[in-house]
């Protein structure tokens, strides 16, 4: 049988210290991607999030970068300061992450008279879905 990247991934998953470190690396990337999306859409740069939430622009780089390892304290207020919440959930840890087709959003945009929820449907990009 030949060995491919996948297969052996996924036997490296059942020893707990990788399994522990590839867990983190994927949240952290998780985090990264769904902060750098937020902050494009709302056609913010990285300094001006960074000035807002009272931090460097490097750090919102390093964030977005998966570098950084964050507070939970430090996550709610980035997204509040970009009008988001976090929802969480839970997924089987995998090779390759496979997120659940919606996720929830809570958002508040000044401009609009009342919270909006919005859902986003992962589509390779993020592609808005009004209610």
């Amino acid at each position: 049988m030949t060995r491919t990247f996948r297969s052996d991934l996924e036997q490296n998953l059942h020893d707990p210290e990788f399994a522990k470190r590839f867990g983190a690396a994927q949240a952290k990337s998780s985090f990264a991607i769904t902060l750098a999306e937020a902050r494009r859409q709302l056609n913010l740069t990285q300094q001006q999030l960074a000035a807002e939430v009272g931090v460097s622009q490097s750090y919102v780089a390093k964030l977005e970068g998966g570098e950084a390892n964050p507070t939970l304290d430090r996550i709610g207020s980035l997204l509040a300061v970009l009008g988001l919440g976090l929802t969480t959930g839970t997924t089987a840890l995998s090779p390759y992450f496979e997120p659940s087709p919606w996720v929830t959003i809570w958002a508040h945009d000044t401009d609009i008279e009342a919270a909006e929820i919005t859902k986003w449907k992962q589509v390779g990009t993020l592609e808005k879905i009004s209610l």
